[in-house]
């Protein structure tokens, strides 16, 4: 099947059947519910309200003291826009050229993206739910790290029944300086890291309580975590060694191949779009993956964890104290340290896997580590704690006095903005946003990101589309009353692509135009442009 053809089928294909993966994902969930109470049965009431109170401070930590914005270049414009297409037609592709009609939009020119659709699939839920809006995104962001809390909780008392390590393991994640960056954006990596971890929760919960439905849980939570990221898949081999460790006769149970047959079934759109995507160059000069990032990548991101920066040091200490001295418990040990060097290892061998590639914007690969080391970290906090407990009254107080003290370097850090190339990408969007205010009813902007002025419900086309097809602008001359606009972005400027340069100065070559609001900043211009008419040649 040719490429085209496949990505095609795949747009509306992998949309129905990420439907089914999550009416059965949630009908499982609903049924197995009561199993799942078991486990809380068995928590004392104040330790569950204080489990709610810190999901909700960690909800409004990530949204109060992290700025609220994009930082990666134009992809999380690039999420949205899917997502807007799958609640309107039912297609994951992001789209080119699209008119807004009767504050509906048509989708003219379409393009199927190299990430599985996972993301774009649970933000069209909400968009087809409450209307198409872009803060949505970034509370759905908001509110999963709230869940995360109640997650790393719940594996966390499973694997060691300590009550004390899986609070400290709470209040560690909510407080790592990155994920409140990057759970207030509109990233897939915090969604990522959450079904990934859902995955592995549900396949705990059959473990305690080998029911059917606890079965169709757990394998409807696995399919469904794999079409988030490329490396999503990972998370199989994962939940593998977690049974092979803790309990290897389920591989005999006839019923676990049964449902193998739905994960299958579930996996096909996955296994045919990394066929489609597999000769893509995702940015890369050379190869995609190699062992010669491995020295560079291997310093710089062990370095992370030590250089007390944007990762503080005290973590790695007690994760490390919870790993080599945290008594008992081995096998849960080795599962959260494959769970830990399965995430953090598999950028190791990617060309942009270095947590400091780019300005640091790699630095958001490294969410997917913090949820195994986070229970290593309230293991190690605990094993602290009943060490001293007998020499030093009031030591649990403290540490945590000391954690939250600590916590307090780091705030300047939180409330950084992203810098170099996705800085001035940042900026673009912003003056993007102003200009979307300026545009009038029934006009149509030239811009070499339409996702971002079409999510705000504003007719929007490729640049290149003059280029290419020259003459396109007098057409939508007599199709748009409202006027025909130029967008001067980051694209429009970019000092090392004549070509993405050329689609903006052939139009302004070709047309008079008039300037509407025009901004400098640093070496860079921003710009919104009416066109005026046809220069006279």
């Amino acid at each position: 099947m040719a490429a085209n053809k496949l990505n095609l089928f795949l747009s509306w294909y992998y949309v129905y059947l990420l439907e089914i993966n999550f009416f059965l994902l949630i009908t499982a969930f609903i049924f197995s519910f009561k199993h799942i109470k078991k486990i809380f049965s068995e928590i004392q009431n104040k330790h569950l309200l204080l489990l709610i109170l810190i999901a909700i401070l960690g909800i409004l930590s990530t949204s109060l003291l992290a700025p609220r914005t994009h930082r990666i270049f134009y992809d999380e414009d690039i999420y949205n826009s899917i997502a807007q297409n799958i609640a309107h037609h039912k297609k994951a592709v992001m789209c080119n050229e699209g008119y807004y009609e009767d504050n509906e939009l048509r989708v003219i020119g379409e393009e199927y993206n190299k990430q599985p659709p996972g993301y774009p699939y649970l933000i069209s839920i909400i968009f087809r739910t409450f209307g198409t809006n872009e803060l949505f995104t970034f509370v759905l962001n908001n509110i999963i790290f709230g869940l995360m809390v109640i997650l790393i909780f719940l594996i966390s008392y499973l694997l060691f029944k300590d009550i004390f390590a899986s609070f400290m393991a709470c209040l560690s994640y909510i407080v790592i300086p990155v994920n409140l960056q990057w759970f207030n954006t509109c990233a897939a990596e915090p969604a990522t890291v959450f079904f990934t971890s859902l995955a592995i929760f549900s396949s705990l919960v059959y473990l305690k309580d080998r029911k059917p439905i606890n079965l169709l849980f757990f394998i409807t939570c696995l399919a469904f975590s794999l079409n988030f990221r490329t490396e999503s898949f990972l998370v199989a081999p994962l939940v593998c060694l977690i049974y092979l460790i803790k309990e290897p006769r389920v591989f005999k149970r006839k019923e676990l191949y049964a449902f193998g047959i739905l994960f299958l079934f579930l996996s096909t759109a996955l296994l045919l779009h990394l066929y489609s995507a597999r000769g893509m160059s995702w940015g890369a000069q050379g190869a995609k993956i190699s062992l010669a990032y491995l020295p560079y990548n291997l310093t710089t991101n062990l370095f992370f964890y030590f250089n007390n920066k944007e990762f503080p040091l005290i973590f790695s200490i007690f994760g490390l104290l919870g790993l080599f001295f945290y008594k008992n418990h081995i096998k849960d040990k080795i599962i959260l340290l494959g769970w830990f060097l399965t995430f953090w290892g598999i950028f190791l061998f990617f060309y942009a896997g270095s947590y400091g590639f780019d300005d640091e914007l790699s630095i958001r690969f490294s969410i997917l580590s913090y949820f195994p080391l986070a229970i290593f970290v309230g293991l190690g906090i605990s094993r602290v704690v009943n060490s001293l407990n007998n020499r030093i009254n009031s030591i649990k107080p403290l540490l945590i006095i000391f954690i939250v003290f600590n916590f307090t370097y780091f705030l300047p850090f939180i409330r950084s903005l992203s810098k170099g190339e996705s800085e001035l990408c940042r900026v673009d969007r912003e003056y993007a946003m102003e200009f979307v205010k300026l545009l009038p009813v029934n006009s149509i902007i030239y811009t070499h990101n339409p996702n971002m002025f079409l999510i705000n419900k504003k007719s929007a086309i490729q640049t290149s589309a003059e280029t290419y097809e020259p003459g396109r602008i007098e057409q939508h001359r007599g199709r748009f009353k409202g006027g025909i606009y130029v967008h001067y972005n980051y694209w429009s400027d970019v000092p090392y692509s004549d070509l993405q340069r050329q689609f903006t100065a052939n139009i302004l070559e070709r047309y008079d135009y008039k300037i509407i609001k025009e901004y400098q900043y640093k070496n860079h211009k921003y710009g919104l442009y009416k066109i005026i008419g046809q220069k006279e040649r």
